[in-house]
């Protein structure tokens, strides 16, 4: 099923994975899929401002502050990497 999120979609990382830090990196385990997930540093950040509901756009924002990246970059990135954690069920659009 392909993603309908955009860039003013909310979203939250879902409760169900668990979690670890590994030096600068994250990696979380799906239960349900019992698949574990890396994720590198600006991956890290995007699963650390889900905690709370958020939209991509605000997501976008804050790592333009963050990081060195334009915004068309950015929001296709975001959107990519979030619709990858919405097929995994790692994250819900709201």
């Amino acid at each position: 099923m392909k993603s309908q999120l955009g860039i003013n979609s909310c979203v939250k990382r879902s409760p169900l994975p668990l979690s670890s830090r590994v030096g600068d990196d994250l990696v979380l385990f799906s239960l349900s899929r019992g698949m574990y997930y890396g994720m590198p540093a600006v991956a890290k950040r995007i699963w650390d401002l889900m905690d709370e509901k958020v939209t991509i756009s605000a997501i976008c924002d804050q790592l333009m502050e963050e990081f060195s990246v334009d915004r068309d970059t950015c929001e296709a990135e975001v959107l990519g990497f979030i619709g990858q954690l919405e097929a995994e069920e790692l994250v819900v659009s709201l």
